[in-house]
C-alpha cells in the first residue's frame, strides 16, 4: 500500500511539472541539481542526458525517474523551464510552467494529459522537509483533457482540472482546492462477466460526472481537514467524504520518507517488510482520529440495485426492501450493541422505503488515537460505535 501511495505522489507530481516552463538567467546545472535534489529527498532517482540554458529558460534533456519499488523507468522526454529565478540559500521560484502534451505507457495501460500549467513553482534549495520552504511547492495546477486507456480502449476521461495551494500567513496553515470537471468513465466493456450484467441491467455503460476537493492542513499540529471530497455521478448519486485527523506534521512526513528510503532494494526481504510495518504502527500513534461523515445522496442508483436484485431473486421492490429490513437485526446483532443496531436499523429502513440520502458520521466527543481505534476493533469491535459515536441518519 505504501508503495502504491508512493508511486501515486511522485508520479502525480511529475505530470504536472513534466515538460515545463520556469523563469530569470541562472547557472543551468545547479538549478537541474536542485531539481534533482528535491525529488531525490523522496526517494526517486531523477536522471538526465544533459541541460541547456538560454536566458530565463532551462531545458533538461531525455529526463527519466525510478521510483522505489517499480521495475524499469519512466521516460518524461525533455522538461522546459522558463522564467526562473534564484530565491536564496540555493532555491528557485519558477513563474509559469507549461506543457502541451505529456503521455506515459505501462503494459496494457497508458495515460495521456493535454495543456499541463503550473504557476508559481518553488524549488527548495535545501530538502530537510522541517518548514514549508524546504519541500517542492506550487500555487496553481491545472490541465487540460485526460484520458486513460486500458487494452487500447479509453475508460476514463477528464475534459479539465485545476488545483490551488494558498499559504495563509505565517505559513499556519495550506489551504487546498481541486476540481476535476467533466468525468467520463466507460464501462461498457467490463471482463467480468457478472458484474457486465449488473452495469447493462441498470444502464450504466458510461457515466459521466465531477469531483470536488477542498481541505486545509494546518501545520504547528498536523491536522488535515478535508472537508469536501465530493464525486458527482450522473443519474447515480454523490457521494460526499469529510475527514478530520491531527499528527500528520511534516517530522511525522519526513518520518515516513526516512522509512521508505531505508525499504529500498528490501521489497523481497520478509524481516524487513516486518520491520518497516511495526515501525509503521510506531508512528500511527502519533495520529488521532477527530471525526468522519460519509453521505450519499441518491439520483437512481438505489432503486436500479434494489429492482435488479429483486428481479433475479423472483421478488418484486417492496418484498426485497421488506427482506433486507427483516435481515439487519440478525447482521448487526453480531456487534452486541442494541442501541447501536437499532438506530441502524431505523435509519436504513427510513432510507429503503424512500431513498434520498444516507449519512454515516463519527464524531467522538474528543480526538481518539489511532491505536485506541485499533486495539478497539481487534479486542472488542462492538465498542467502535460507542468509541467512535458513529450515528446513521437517512434522508436529512
Amino acid at each position: 500500500m505504501l508503495a502504491k501511495h508512493y508511486w501515486t505522489g511522485l508520479t502525480t507530481g511529475l505530470i504536472l511539472v513534466a515538460s515545463t516552463q520556469i523563469s530569470v538567467a541562472v547557472d543551468a546545472d545547479s538549478f537541474a541539481k536542485a531539481f534533482s535534489k528535491s525529488y531525490a529527498s523522496q526517494g526517486a532517482d531523477i536522471t538526465y542526458s544533459g541541460v541547456e540554458s538560454s536566458g530565463d529558460t532551462v531545458t533538461l534533456k531525455s529526463v527519466a525517474v525510478n521510483i522505489p519499488g517499480d521495475t524499469g523507468a519512466m521516460e518524461f522526454g525533455d522538461l522546459v523551464f522558463s522564467g526562473v529565478s534564484e530565491s536564496g540559500n540555493g532555491g528557485y521560484t519558477v513563474e509559469s510552467l507549461s506543457e502541451d502534451q505529456f503521455d506515459f505507457t505501462a503494459e496494457e495501460m497508458s495515460v495521456s494529459v493535454r495543456d499541463i500549467k503550473i504557476e508559481n513553482l518553488k524549488i527548495p534549495g535545501e530538502t530537510t522537509g522541517y518548514s514549508l520552504d524546504d519541500i517542492l511547492y506550487y500555487d496553481a495546477a491545472t490541465t487540460g483533457p485526460i484520458t486513460l486507456t486500458f487494452e487500447g480502449r479509453d475508460v476514463l476521461k477528464v475534459a479539465k482540472t485545476d488545483t490551488r495551494l494558498a499559504r495563509q500567513s505565517g505559513d499556519a496553515q495550506v489551504n487546498m482546492s481541486s476540481r476535476f470537471d467533466g468525468l467520463e468513465i466507460d464501462l461498457s466493456d467490463v471482463k467480468d462477466a457478472k458484474a457486465q450484467q449488473a452495469i447493462n441491467g441498470m444502464g450504466y455503460q458510461y457515466l459521466s460526472g465531477d469531483l470536488v476537493i477542498d481541505g486545509n492542513w494546518i501545520l504547528e499540529n498536523g491536522q488535515i481537514n478535508l472537508s469536501e471530497y465530493a464525486l458527482t455521478l450522473n443519474d447515480v448519486g454523490r457521494l460526499d467524504i469529510n475527514l478530520s485527523i491531527s499528527g500528520y506534521t511534516l517530522d511525522f512526513a519526513q518520518g515516513v520518507q526516512k522509512l521508505q528510503t531505508q525499504m529500498v532494494g528490501k521489497e523481497s526481504d520478509p524481516k524487513a517488510q516486518q520491520a518497516m510495518g511495526l515501525a509503521m504502527l510506531g508512528m500511527m500513534q502519533q495520529l488521532t482520529f477527530n471525526n468522519l461523515s460519509i453521505r450519499f445522496d441518491d439520483a437512481s442508483l438505489t432503486n436500479k440495485v434494489l429492482e435488479m436484485v429483486a428481479s433475479q431473486q423472483g421478488m418484486t421492490r417492496d418484498q426485497m426492501v421488506q427482506g433486507v429490513k427483516g435481515m439487519l437485526p440478525f447482521a448487526l446483532g453480531q456487534l452486541q450493541n442494541p442501541a447501536f443496531q437499532k438506530s441502524v436499523t431505523e435509519a436504513v429502513g427510513i432510507y429503503l422505503d424512500d431513498p434520498k440520502s444516507l449519512e454515516i458520521k463519527a464524531q467522538p466527543d474528543a480526538p481518539v488515537p489511532f491505536s485506541s481505534v485499533a486495539g478497539s476493533a481487534m479486542s472488542a469491535p462492538q465498542s467502535l460505535p460507542d468509541v467512535l459515536n458513529i450515528t446513521v441518519t437517512a434522508n436529512q
